[in-house]
C-alpha cells in the first residue's frame, strides 16, 4: 500500500489527546444543558435515501448542488451521507409513529456530518454537529426559548461573549412569495453582473442570492429590497414579539435583513450566532423555523424549529476549565509482589481513582513511566510491604514517602488529593 493511502483523507482528521477531551466536553455540556430544557436524545443513521435530503434541502442550496456525498448501493438505491441533521430527524419522526404521540417533542442529536467542501479552519469534509429540534409548537415563546438554550450552551463553553446574535424573519408564506417576486425583478436588471451561482439561484430561489459570499453579488445587495417591507401584519407582530421577549431576557441581538440561512425549508424566525474574525463573519451556531418541512415530507402539518452548531468550530473557541487528571502509579519491586500490587490497583480503580499499572518491566522502568505520565503518587509494593499488609506511598510533588496500611490506602489518597 502506498504511503499516501495511510494518511487521513483530505478533509478528515483523527482526534486524540487534548482535542478529544474538549470534543467530549462540548458534547457533554450541550447534552446536559439540553436536558435542563427538556430535550431527549435521538440518533439517526449517518446515511439516508438521497431523496430525503434532495427534496427538502432545495436544489438551489449549495449543499445539494455541490457538497453531498452521494453513491449507489448494491440494490441500485441512491444514498447520501447526511450533510445536515434536520431532514433526517424529520424522517425519523415520520417513520416512528410513537415519537408523534405526545407533542411538543424535543430532540437532541450529535455526530458526524459530511460535505464535499473546501477544507478550512474549523470545518472539515467530515465534521461534527450538536443539533436541537422542537416539533409541534408554533408559539413565538418557543423561538425565544430555543435561542435562550443556544445562548446557554455557548455561555457554558465560554463562547457567548465572543459572538453576536443576528436574527431575521422570513415572515409568512405571502411575505416570502411577494419578496421573491421583488428580488427577481431587482436582480434581473443586473443579471449579467451576478456570479455564475447566483444566476442559477435567480431562476430557482432568488432568496439564496442574499446568502452569497461572492463580492460581485454582495455589492448588488446594498440596494436590494428588504424583506421587512413585505411583512404582513401578523408576521410583523410575531417578529416584534420575539425581539421584545429577547430584550426582556437581556439577550442582545442585531436584526440582519439579509439573513435567510442556506436551506430552502426555513420559514419565519432565522438566527445565527456569529463571531468577527480577521474582518470576516464566522457562524458559530445557527437555526430557525421550518414549519412546512414535516408537512412536505408526510402531509401532516406540524410546526418545528431547531439549531445546530459545528463542534470543530466550537473547539477553536471553547474553554476547558478542568485540569488534566494525574494518575496514581502502582509499582512492584519484583515479580513476587506483582499479583498483590495488581489487586491494589484494581481496588483503587473500583474506588474511583485513575491508576497506571505496568505489566512487564523492572522497577526502574515502572518509576520512569510514572514520571512520564505525570503521576502525583506512586504506590510501591515490596517484599516487606506485602508481608506486613501495607504499601509505601511516594508523593512526587514534595518527594516524601509514607507507609500506609493496605485497607486505609483509599482514605489516605482521598485526603491528599
Amino acid at each position: 500500500m502506498s504511503d499516501h493511502k495511510l494518511q487521513p483523507v483530505r478533509g478528515t482528521k483523527d482526534l486524540f489527546g487534548d482535542e478529544i477531551k474538549i470534543f467530549n466536553h462540548i458534547i457533554s455540556a450541550a447534552k446536559k444543558k439540553g436536558e435542563f430544557f427538556g430535550f431527549e436524545e435521538l440518533q439517526t443513521p449517518i446515511f439516508e435515501f438521497s431523496e430525503v435530503f434532495e427534496r427538502n434541502l432545495g436544489e438551489a442550496s449549495d449543499i445539494i448542488a455541490k457538497e453531498v456525498y452521494k453513491f449507489p448501493d448494491r440494490s441500485e438505491n441512491f444514498l447520501t451521507l447526511r450533510p445536515e441533521f434536520t431532514a433526517g430527524v424529520v424522517r425519523a419522526l415520520i417513520s416512528n409513529g410513537e415519537l408523534q404521540q405526545i407533542l411538543p417533542r424535543k430532540f437532541f442529536s450529535y455526530g458526524p456530518i459530511f460535505r464535499y467542501d473546501r477544507p478550512q479552519k474549523g470545518r472539515q469534509r467530515q465534521f461534527n454537529q450538536i443539533n436541537f429540534e422542537i416539533f409541534g409548537e408554533e408559539n413565538f415563546f418557543c423561538d425565544v426559548d430555543l435561542i435562550l438554550l443556544a445562548a446557554a450552551v455557548l455561555k457554558d463553553l465560554g463562547v457567548l461573549e465572543k459572538t453576536t446574535l443576528e436574527i431575521n424573519s422570513l415572515g409568512c408564506a405571502d411575505t416570502k412569495k411577494n419578496y421573491e417576486v421583488a428580488l427577481t425583478e431587482y436582480f434581473t436588471k443586473f443579471k449579467n453582473d451576478l456570479s455564475a451561482d447566483s444566476k442559477i439561484r435567480l431562476e430557482k430561489n432568488p432568496l439564496r442570492i442574499l446568502d452569497s459570499k461572492e463580492l460581485t453579488d454582495i455589492d448588488l445587495l446594498s440596494d436590494a429590497p428588504e424583506i421587512s417591507n413585505f411583512f404582513s401584519d401578523e408576521a410583523k407582530s410575531r417578529f416584534d414579539s420575539v425581539l421584545n421577549l429577547l430584550a426582556k431576557f437581556g439577550v442582545k441581538n442585531r436584526v440582519n435583513q439579509r439573513l435567510v440561512r442556506g436551506l430552502d425549508y426555513y420559514t419565519s424566525t432565522v438566527f445565527e450566532f456569529t463571531m468577527s474574525h480577521e474582518g470576516a463573519q464566522n457562524t458559530v451556531l445557527a437555526g430557525g423555523r421550518y414549519d412546512n418541512l414535516v408537512e412536505k415530507m408526510s402531509g401532516k402539518k406540524m410546526p418545528a424549529i431547531g439549531f445546530a452548531a459545528g463542534v470543530e468550530r466550537l473547539m477553536l473557541l471553547a474553554k476547558l476549565e478542568s485540569q488534566k487528571s494525574r494518575p496514581i502509579a502502582v509499582n512492584y519491586i519484583s515479580e513476587s509482589e506483582k499479583i498483590y500490587a495488581f489487586e491494589i490497583a484494581q481496588k483503587l480503580r473500583n474506588s474511583g481513582f485513575t491508576v497506571e499499572f505496568i505489566f512487564d518491566g523492572n522497577f526502574k522502568k515502572q518509576m520512569k513511566r510514572a514520571s512520564q505520565n505525570n503521576s502525583r503518587f506512586v504506590v510501591i509494593v515490596g517484599e516487606d510491604e506485602m508481608k506486613n499488609g501495607e504499601v509505601s506511598v511516594k508523593d512526587f510533588d514534595n518527594s516524601t514517602e509514607q507507609k500506609v496500611k493496605r485497607e486505609l490506602l483509599g482514605h489516605y489518597l482521598e485526603g491528599k488529593i
